[in-house]
């Protein structure tokens, strides 16, 4: 692997996705992806519940495509996991995880969740600074510190879905001063962020009952974008949703893409617009697939 190439780990609810690449003078270059189905059951919502059987698919996938043991970058996700984006006074690093638990002091327990965050906009127009604010359990972490290292396989770094996201989406000069959303569907479970005129507003998760093919899946992602561009517009941003993108979905979905145009006056799309000095990648790779790793590969949010 040469010097500047990374390697950055997936794990949803129903597979593992790996991304090898590096990210130079603003410019994502994807080298190589793959991905492996897990067993059904394995991972909950971020939460594992088949250790075993994850430490296999990672230790033979690893074998498989003779990825690098060293340095690898891991983003989670789940409901273990709870993020804000906040604006705080602008001070110190180690002042920042104090007014975040003040923040949170409402939650059960704070005292004992692990707190991070990272930086979205270093200074706002009136003086504050942005951030995006992350509360977790400790157990949690090391579930996945404690499976990689059975795995021997050393991590570095342990990235947020969100965050990433935010990392990524920063990047697109297509989408600079709009308002959008991006949903990414993982299996049952659709994670919807919104954001508008380059900033972060707000991210949430939502249960799908019906499967692709059903004529109840239609109307359930329906409700989601209604109740998005209605949460935007109570928000008062400043303008409208305009665009939506939406990853993760099965081929059998996009067909619905021009129904949800036509139904809310926006556009629907996989992946933004972008130009080969924003990001380059392997023939047939599809990005929205692994947008999240993209983001990944952005070191810094700003």
């Amino acid at each position: 692997m040469k010097n500047d190439m990374s390697v950055h780990v997936y794990i949803s609810n129903n597979k593992i996705q790996v991304l090898l690449g590096s990210y130079v003078k603003n410019r994502l270059q994807v080298q190589s992806v793959c991905e492996e189905p897990l067993e059904e059951g394995c991972i909950l919502n971020g939460i594992i519940m088949n250790a075993f059987s994850l430490q296999n698919t990672i230790t033979q996938m690893w074998q498989k495509y003779n990825l690098p043991s060293k340095g690898v970058h891991l983003v989670v996700n789940g409901s273990s996991v709870t993020v804000k984006p906040m604006k705080i006074p602008q001070t110190t690093p180690k002042n920042i995880p104090g007014l975040i638990r003040t923040e949170f002091r409402d939650m059960e327990n704070i005292q004992n969740l692990i707190v991070d965050y990272s930086v979205t906009n270093l200074k706002n127009p009136d003086g504050t600074c942005s951030i995006l604010a992350v509360l977790s359990t400790k157990e949690f972490i090391m579930s996945y510190v404690n499976l990689f290292k059975e795995a021997k396989i050393d991590l570095e770094v342990i990235d947020l879905v969100q965050n990433c996201l935010i990392k990524l989406m920063k990047r697109f000069k297509s989408l600079q001063g709009k308002t959008y959303a991006v949903f990414i569907l993982d299996k049952n479970m659709l994670m919807q962020c919104l954001f508008s005129n380059d900033n972060f507003v707000m991210t949430r998760r939502s249960r799908i009952l019906a499967e692709p093919e059903d004529p109840g899946f239609e109307r359930e992602i329906g409700q989601n974008i209604n109740s998005i561009i209605q949460f935007n517009k109570s928000e008062q941003t400043g303008s409208d949703i305009t665009e939506f993108y939406l990853s993760g979905f099965p081929d059998a979905a996009v067909p619905l893409f021009p129904r949800f145009e036509e139904n809310f006056h926006v556009q629907v799309r996989t992946f933004p617009e972008y130009t080969p000095a924003e990001i380059t990648l392997p023939e047939n790779m599809r990005p929205a697939e692994y947008c999240i790793l993209l983001g990944s590969l952005i070191r810094y949010s700003n």
